[in-house]
Parts: C-alpha cells; sequence; structure tokens
C-alpha cells in the first residue's frame, strides 16, 4: 500500500474500483462459547503474515471460542446471498494466541490457545476466477476469575540477629 511519512504520523491510501467487484466478504462471528483442552493444542500451518489490513476487532476471553462464517455485500454494504461456487479458507498469523480450525465448509473455530495477546484471522473467498477477503484482529483478554491464590509477601525478621544487651547493674 502506498505511504507517505509525515513524521509522527504516516499517511496511507489505497485506490479501489468499485465497478469490478461485485461482492464483499464479511466475517460473521458466532456467540463464545468455553474452550476444552483439546481447542488449545496448537494446529500445523497454514499461517499467514498479517496483511496490516483490519476489518473488524474482537475481544475474546482466553477461556472461550467463537465460530467464524463469512457473509457477502455488494460493494455499498448491502447484504447479498452467498455465490455459488464460493471456497472459503481460513489463515492466522499466530497460532500460539489463536487456534484456528478450518473446517473445510466456509466456516472456521478460532480457539483462545491460552496467552493473552492479538492475532490476526484471514479468510479469503474465491467467486468465479475473483478472490474476496476479510479480516478480524483477536484480542485475547483474560477470563472470569475461577481460581484464588495466597500470596506471601517479602519474609520479615522476627527475632534480633544479635544478642539484646546485657542489662544494666542495679
Amino acid at each position: 500500500m502506498p505511504s507517505l511519512d509525515l513524521g509522527d504520523s504516516v499517511l496511507e491510501w489505497n485506490l479501489r474500483n468499485k465497478c469490478c467487484q461485485r461482492f464483499r466478504l464479511v466475517l460473521h462471528i458466532g456467540h463464545p462459547v468455553e474452550t476444552e483442552e483439546s481447542d488449545r493444542v496448537i494446529q500445523g500451518p497454514p499461517y499467514h503474515q498479517s496483511t496490516g489490513r483490519i476489518d473488524f476487532v474482537m475481544d475474546l476471553q482466553a477461556d472461550k471460542k467463537v465460530t467464524l462464517t463469512g457473509t457477502y455485500t455488494d460493494e455499498v454494504g448491502n447484504p447479498t446471498d452467498d455465490p455459488v461456487g464460493a471456497a472459503v479458507t481460513y489463515t492466522v498469523d499466530d497460532p500460539t494466541i489463536i487456534n484456528l480450525t478450518d473446517n473445510g465448509d466456509g466456516s472456521a473455530v478460532a480457539a483462545a490457545a491460552g496467552p493473552l495477546g492479538t492475532a490476526n484471522v484471514h479468510a479469503e473467498a474465491t467467486v468465479g476466477g475473483t478472490t474476496l477477503t476479510a479480516d478480524l484482529q483477536i484480542v485475547v483478554v483474560a477470563g472470569d476469575a475461577e481460581r484464588f491464590a495466597i500470596v506471601a509477601g517479602e519474609p520479615e525478621e522476627v527475632t534480633p540477629d544479635e544478642a539484646p544487651p546485657p542489662p544494666p547493674p542495679a
């Protein structure tokens, strides 16, 4: 993407020809549910490098997972029917934060792997030779309090190291 460095800020711009793109892919995120241990096992590739483009940002608690599906809109954002023959794939840039399972049916499951952090999910829909993309940034945040621990402070001396001076003679 072209950019212009302005010191403390960077100006970035892009040009899109509206006439040539019939559809736009938008991710739909389901209701978060509890994860299981198997949801936190890091999956193998494919991974991707972040595109730097984010269409949507969501917080996900460290013990939750959500189902992702794609919806389509026209160039001005109106919902459309799913195009016939569309093939959707999902990838993630940091599998140590989000364990992503592409179900192969146009949906995926994004499960927090445990550590707090940010991961970017990228979806590509191929429709009649055209590739549409959508990018979701997931910020993994702490879950609800479910455990309690006692934290011990710094140890302090309870008896002096030196013997006290003898009492004065009477």
